[in-house]
């Protein structure tokens, strides 16, 4: 059974209306043809030790939500604008390939978790994360898994938490170089990227999604970028960035940019490895999951 079966019209429709509303950190993610070529079907997976979970983390809560297995731990983190049901689909297959426990988990604001009424802060965001991770006993021999604006958010979790990440994988990644390429002000005017698609003059009539999204654009890339260019990834860990091989941005220049800077962001990370996703446009983990497994694998096979 294909994975576009397992997913109604009504749940992809909700995304893609999710992605339009996704600010420049998380540009548009374009679901034409993510389709699913992975052999083995997610639904005929029996999930054991799955648990739902929410975590107090200072004044909010958080929605985790694991399958428990090894000690070694991977860690999903969503694109920008979603939540943890990106990885409904792949994460039990992910546990049954490696025997690793899977942990995915909606950011604040997003799916289950609280909307804090207090201002976005990337470094704040990220100790929530780990004080949830500390709590479900899950914070150390971690294999991080980020797609898009979760690219970014791994790497800044391994720079603030260096000592227990054994491995990354970056799925078609939000990054500092590309923002360097292109500029602040060019992405925080984009109008697929900085400019909300909704009215946001009337916060009282904005949804929770609409709220969060607001909350995370802030005051632009600006702060997030003085954030991130202050990042390292740990030494001697192996890395995978996976890049899209179909085009998603509307201008050629863009996407070569997008293309670049996964090639220079690779290049910068001794040992790591580039791999194209020839089949996929930006929504790699449902247009091709399998090189997300394949590149799993690979980290954990290298693990010391």
């Amino acid at each position: 059974m294909q994975w576009e079966e397992s997913m109604t019209k009504q749940l992809r429709l909700q995304r893609f209306k999710a992605s339009l509303a996704v600010p420049a950190l998380f540009l548009l993610i374009l679901l034409s043809g993510a389709t699913s070529t992975l052999a083995t079907s997610p639904s005929s997976i029996q999930v054991k030790n799955s648990v739902k979970t929410m975590i107090k983390v200072g004044e909010y809560h958080l929605n985790f939500q694991v399958i428990k297995g090894g000690s070694l731990t991977i860690l999903l983190e969503a694109g920008g604008g979603m939540d943890s049901t990106e990885w409904s689909e792949l994460a039990p297959v992910l546990a049954q390939k490696t025997g690793a426990t899977v942990v995915s988990y909606d950011r604040a604001g997003f799916g289950k978790s609280d909307l804090p009424e207090i201002p976005y802060d990337m470094l704040e965001e990220v100790d929530w994360l780990w004080q949830g991770l500390k709590q479900l006993g899950l914070n150390k021999n971690l294999v991080l898994v980020g797609h898009s604006y979760g690219g970014w958010l791994i790497r800044l979790i391994a720079s603030e938490h260096p000592n227990p990440i054994r491995g990354m994988v970056f799925v078609d990644p939000f990054t500092t170089e590309f923002v360097y390429a292109l500029g602040v002000e060019y992405l925080d005017n984009h109008p697929m990227a900085g400019r909300h698609p909704f009215d946001t003059s009337h916060p009282e009539k904005l949804t929770k999604q609409q709220r969060a999204l607001v909350r995370m654009v802030g005051k632009g890339l600006g702060p997030k970028v003085e954030v991130m260019r202050k990042t390292s990834i740990p030494s001697g860990i192996p890395v995978r960035v996976i890049t899209c091989g179909k085009k998603f941005l509307p201008k050629p220049e863009e996407q070569q940019a997008w293309r670049q800077s996964h090639e220079q962001m690779t290049a910068s990370i001794k040992g790591a490895i580039l791999l194209v996703a020839e089949q996929s446009d930006h929504m790699v983990p449902w247009a091709q999951p399998e090189i997300i497994i394949e590149a799993v694998t690979e980290v954990i096979d290298l693990i010391e």
